[in-house]
């Protein structure tokens, strides 16, 4: 396990001050967020701020993107795929759908696993791992919905990043993540 942040954490800050910031707390890694430092499409300022990060003596530990599986709208995830890559980390965070597990229907379902079995396979061709994102509102809003999809995807390269989920006691967490 290393230290690290993701930069959503400081959406008002620049890449070079929390590149700062993470220094000074001794941290070895930023997960830079899709949303405001590192968007898909702008490639070289994705490159300039992997470079940034490594000349720090840190790590990008992954780009949190904010595609959403089954949801073209959130895309074209190729894009995502560019600025993974001109980051320069090999660990993409996505979000599995818009809809929680309580009222998604199979269809629905169906459609975001479909779109997780060929990003895992895009991603496995450029030599980037998918890692879910656990969030309300989506198909990873319970460790038994996480597990229902990821028997779905069934695909290897289709992992997740666990996380506690707000407003939720520890032993809830601690349970969950047992789960995971």
């Amino acid at each position: 396990m290393k230290p690290g942040l993701l930069s959503v954490t400081f959406r008002n800050l620049s890449a070079r001050e929390i590149i700062s910031l993470a220094r000074r707390a001794g941290l070895t890694g930023i997960e830079w967020g899709g949303d405001v430092h590192a968007p898909p499409g702008d490639h070289a300022n994705a490159a300039e701020i992997g470079r940034m990060t490594r000349d720090a003596g840190m790590e990008v530990s992954a780009y949190g993107s904010y595609y959403r599986l089954g949801h073209e709208d959130t895309g074209p995830f190729e894009a995502i795929l560019e600025a993974t890559r001109a980051l320069q980390t090999d660990i993409v965070r996505v979000w599995t759908g818009k809809e929680g597990s309580e009222t998604a229907d199979p269809a629905y379902r169906e459609i975001v696993a479909k779109d997780g079995r060929r990003v895992a396979e895009l991603a496995e061709e450029a030599g980037v791992r998918i890692a879910c994102e656990w969030h309300a509102n989506t198909l990873t809003d319970t460790a038994d919905s996480a597990e229902r999809l990821f028997q779905a995807v069934d695909h290897p390269n289709f992992l997740t990043f666990w996380q506690p989920r707000n407003l939720r006691p520890t032993e809830f967490s601690l349970a969950d993540m047992d789960t995971a």
